[in-house]
């Protein structure tokens, strides 16, 4: 009875569930709010400090501090390879996660774990400065302010037990202000012989839906 009682609850743990999502799924579809109104457009003199404050993170780094650079031309760049790049870091991402995957399915015994679609979408990064650090040392130190509000479609399929989940990102947000080091700087090609990348201010949120089936 034990082992029944036991199937029969991780049934109904499935079915409850699955329900549960389908009926919150519906409900988010057919009960959005109808009052949304289009916002008021301000001049900045009329927004009290509060406000404004509020509207900091938003500014480009090089508007609201002068040791930012603007670099519209590399933003431009970047939007025409982006395109590219999207192709190469997804299939990047896909083979680095392959060996990964094969070695948690045989360990915690799910069938299979497969990307159904993955593509960091058409909004590419932004770059809103850059920072360059002057020295007396033989090196060169920048600090770039990134900013991505990306559509991406990243579509996990899981399968265990003979159940299926799907679990979608469709938004994601990224900032950061990563320090890149160049040192030893050297009069030949590439111009140093390593790199340093660390970790300034980062933040990332995303947004992510899950199905049963």
């Amino acid at each position: 009875m034990g082992f029944v009682s036991a199937i029969l609850g991780f049934l109904g743990f499935g079915v409850g569930v699955s329900a549960g999502l389908v009926i919150g799924y519906y409900l988010f579809i057919y009960f959005q709010p109808t009052d949304v109104k289009d916002p008021t457009i301000r001049s900045l003199v009329e927004h009290d400090s509060a406000s404004l404050e509020k509207m900091l993170p938003e500014i480009p780094s090089w508007v609201k501090n002068p040791d930012y650079d603007r670099i519209d031309w590399l933003n431009r760049f970047v939007e025409r390879l982006w395109p590219y790049l999207d192709t190469a870091i997804c299939r990047t991402a896909k083979d680095i996660a392959k060996p990964i995957i094969a070695e948690n399915t045989e360990k915690y015994k799910i069938d299979s774990v497969e990307f159904e679609t993955l593509t960091l979408g058409s909004l590419p990064p932004t770059f809103q400065g850059m920072k360059v650090y002057m020295t007396d040392e033989k090196e060169l130190i920048m600090e770039p302010s990134i900013k991505w509000a990306g559509n991406p479609n990243i579509t996990v399929v899981v399968k265990a037990y003979g159940l299926k989940a799907t679990v979608q990102v469709v938004d994601l947000q990224v900032f950061a202000s990563p320090r890149i080091t160049l040192k030893p700087l050297v009069p030949s090609f590439l111009f140093c012989k390593d790199y340093c990348v660390s970790h300034g201010k980062a933040a990332c949120r995303f947004w992510a839906k899950s199905f049963w089936g």
